[in-house]
């Protein structure tokens, strides 16, 4: 019994020892020759339904994975190509590409139609490695934008087989060519009026963590009311834009650090055209230092978030789509399951080394549980991404494994 016991817990230290890792929002398979690369997925890494409408200030990272499934060594490619000739947004989308700790191309959409080919890293055969994908709306985008588009393909390959003409379909292009992942982006117009006059930040008191503003109304029309904050005066890095509607004058804005200064404005919104800010003021929240972004914030998020610009499908003439990376949605937390499977280990492990170890003392008892609860927070950590819950559960365990403890200590004695 103690062997065994002794497995398990090494099971459990290598468990929690393993880093997560996250998966890829697309898998991209290329055997000998390109022609026959194939995707996890069908769904779309950028749309609408998947990812909401776009605005500016916003950034969104998909993931690819690239094999080279080959048994030679290869140079992957790839290469973006504009396939239409409508009104563009080019010089406000910008797009990344990274691997690992490097940065293997970055800059404008239009910039990006300019490279022939960009490369992608040698191969070696079997070889697969992750690729972050990074699109983002310039914050400095304004109305002139509304109603303009640009749709391009991005194609995958081995670095000498990528062809000069990429069909922009969904799959391979025939008789090699690599694998085609269009992108197109649009933005969309907006014809609410915007309210007439910005509203009037009257003050922002500090609390433990906290900070609650009170302003006065908009002048009409007004839909909504976005709060903005930043840590340096006049630069506003976060925004919720929904934090109540025509009628709401206070907001509290939470997990804010303690002993930080920071600068606060308000601005409301109709529809899609929202207003301009109030003035500014600033507050120095107390409590402890945390990390992260206030509850309900977002980087960038600084107008309106539900109509100034969208990823949108696109329809090719034969009813396929075009237009858009092939993929599906970005996960957080990745195989949940297999952490609750080592928490119910650890519980059934915990509870044994508390009843059955007879010749272990009571005080090493009770340091063993302290730090395996330290570990139990961990591992519900990672199967429910919360903290709070995880806190909670690992001491409705600890009790429960307390009553057990000395209901079998009565029986020895």
């Amino acid at each position: 019994m103690k062997r065994f016991l002794k497995i398990l817990f090494l099971f459990l230290l290598l468990s929690f020892l393993t880093p997560q890792v996250k998966a890829a929002d697309i898998n991209v398979d290329c055997p000998d020759s390109s022609a026959a690369c194939s995707k996890s997925s069908t769904d779309p890494l950028f749309s609408i339904s998947a990812d909401g409408y776009w605005y500016p200030g916003r950034t969104l990272t998909k993931t690819i994975n690239l094999k080279n499934a080959s048994s030679q060594t290869r140079e992957m490619a790839i290469r973006g190509t504009k396939t239409s000739g409508v009104g563009i947004l080019e010089n406000v989308m910008n797009i990344s590409i990274v691997g690992g700790t490097t940065v293997i191309w970055s800059g404008s959409v239009d910039e990006f139609y300019g490279q022939d080919k960009i490369g992608m890293g040698i191969f070696a055969p079997d070889a697969n490695l992750d690729y972050d994908f990074t699109v983002s709306m310039s914050s400095g985008a304004n109305d002139d934008y509304q109603g303009e588009e640009t749709v391009f393909d991005l194609t995958l390959g081995f670095w000498g087989e990528l062809s000069s003409t990429p069909t922009p379909t969904p799959t391979s292009a025939p008789g090699g060519g690599g694998e085609v992942l269009g992108a197109g982006v649009s933005a969309s117009t907006c014809n609410d009026s915007k309210p007439v006059s910005a509203p009037i930040l009257l003050s922002a008191v500090p609390g433990t963590n906290s900070v609650t503003l009170a302003w006065s109304v908009a002048g009409n029309p007004v839909s909504y009311y976005l709060v903005a904050y930043g840590t340096s005066s006049g630069s506003y890095q976060y925004g919720n834009p929904s934090v109540g509607g025509a009628n709401t004058t206070s907001y509290t804005i939470t997990n804010l650090s303690g002993n930080t200064t920071y600068y606060f404005a308000v601005r409301a919104g109709n529809g899609c055209s929202p207003g301009p800010f109030s003035n500014e003021l600033s507050s120095t929240p107390g409590g402890i230092v945390v990390s992260g972004i206030a509850e309900g914030f977002a980087e960038g998020v600084l107008g309106e978030a539900t109509q100034s610009a969208e990823m949108e499908e696109q329809t090719g003439v034969n009813g396929e789509q075009t237009g858009e990376i092939q993929g599906k949605e970005d996960k957080i937390c990745v195989n949940a399951w297999w952490w609750w499977v080592v928490m119910v280990v650890y519980g059934i492990y915990n509870t044994l080394f508390l009843t059955i170890g007879k010749k272990i003392k009571r005080i090493i008892k009770f340091v063993f549980c302290g730090i395996a609860s330290i570990i139990a927070i961990i591992l519900l950590m990672n199967a429910l991404c919360n903290w709070w819950l995880a806190v909670l559960i690992t001491i409705l365990i600890g009790v429960i494994e307390f009553f057990l403890f000395e209901k079998h200590q009565v029986k020895q004695s």
